[in-house]
């Protein structure tokens, strides 16, 4: 005897012309008239809002020869567990003042052979905030276009400098499925173009309140091992040469410059084609979800860049894709995957690291 009531017929044959039904112990399989993926969009999640009023839902698929639709109840747990999501939110917070108090220290001490005293506190402070700020308006980014309540997603703590800014951001795990891949599209979107803006900000102020030191004297402290020149995105880059101070001279970036040069790498990772990252999301929307290929690409490119950074990219390439889409057969509509398409290139563009 099935758990889905037979009621569910009804509900169906409101949005859908249903062929065949046939009922299991845990779902209902219903064959539907075939129907453009067009026009299936707005059908569906009328009827996702009515099915979850009775604690079900639908998943819309063509398995290529029928249109097929499958409801079954909401399981009791999706996703990850709260314990875990704000346990990673505390450490990645942790690293990131760690991280902060090391670019802090070492700032301060290549000031004071210039004879410059630098507040390392508040040093720490302007940093951490620049990477904290960054990562909480790209979450609220992803807040803007979640229907129903919203959870912190899986922050990724990360090693101190000089392999990383303490965070890697997040990895987007709901704790519900994505209604439609267009939902996909705007949830992962808004959230890169949120923190990719917050960090452009960050960087500008950074810049302000960089040094600038004569470059003989940069050129001793990199052959020193004292400074470093750091994959820089192209946007960063760019503000760089815009605000340079001539002269012969170069900037000491200041901690919170290096929060914003921070964020904009970040932002540039999250944007690579890995579900679960955000760039995952877009190229699953803007393909109908076939970019196994340009998974493997990124993988395989990221693993020649940067070993460790690619074998977290694999380990996530690995894992089950969550949240999952239910409605697979319907299409984003084409003004909207051109503009989806245009803003992804534009985010890579301008954050794409550039070796100096």
């Amino acid at each position: 005897m099935s758990k889905i009531p037979p009621s569910v017929e009804d509900v169906v044959a409101k949005s859908f012309e249903v062929k065949d039904v046939v009922y299991y112990e845990d779902k209902v399989e219903f064959l539907l008239q075939e129907i453009s993926p067009f026009e299936t969009g707005p059908l569906f999640k009328s009827l996702y809002m009515k099915l979850t009023e009775m604690d079900l839902l639908p998943k819309l698929f063509h398995d290529g020869e029928n249109l097929k639709l499958l409801v079954f109840p909401i399981p009791e747990k999706l996703g990850v567990s709260d314990k875990l999501r704000y346990a990673l939110s505390a450490v990645t917070v942790a690293a990131v003042l760690f991280s902060a108090w090391i670019i802090s220290d070492g700032t301060a001490s290549l000031l004071r052979e210039l004879g410059m005293q630098v507040d390392i506190l508040s040093s720490t402070i302007f940093h951490s905030l620049g990477i904290l700020a960054f990562l909480l308006v790209h979450e609220l980014g992803h807040s803007l276009r979640w229907e129903g309540k919203y959870k912190v997603d899986l922050m990724i703590p990360a090693p101190p400098p000089p392999l990383g800014f303490g965070t890697l951001g997040d990895l987007l795990v709901r704790d519900r499925p994505f209604i439609n891949r267009e939902e996909q599209q705007d949830v992962a979107l808004y959230g890169l173009l949120a923190g990719l803006s917050i960090g452009l900000i960050i960087s500008l102020l950074g810049l302000l309140q960089s040094v600038p030191v004569p470059s003989d004297v940069a050129s001793t402290w990199i052959e020193e091992g004292k400074a470093g020149m750091l994959p820089t995105p192209l946007v960063f880059l760019l503000m760089e040469v815009a605000l340079s101070p001539g002269g012969g001279n170069m900037f000491l970036l200041s901690p919170l410059a290096l929060a914003g040069l921070g964020a904009l790498l970040i932002s540039f990772f999250l944007s690579m084609p890995i579900i679960p990252w955000d760039g995952g999301h877009v190229a699953s929307s803007l393909t109908g979800g076939r970019m196994r290929w340009l998974e493997w690409i990124a993988v395989l490119g990221m693993i020649l860049i940067n070993p460790l950074l690619g074998a977290l990219m694999l380990i996530a390439k690995l894992m089950p894709a969550y949240p999952a889409v239910l409605d697979e057969y319907s299409e984003v509509p084409q003004r909207k995957k051109r503009r989806g398409l245009f803003l992804y290139l534009l985010i890579l563009m301008i954050s794409v690291p550039v070796l100096q």
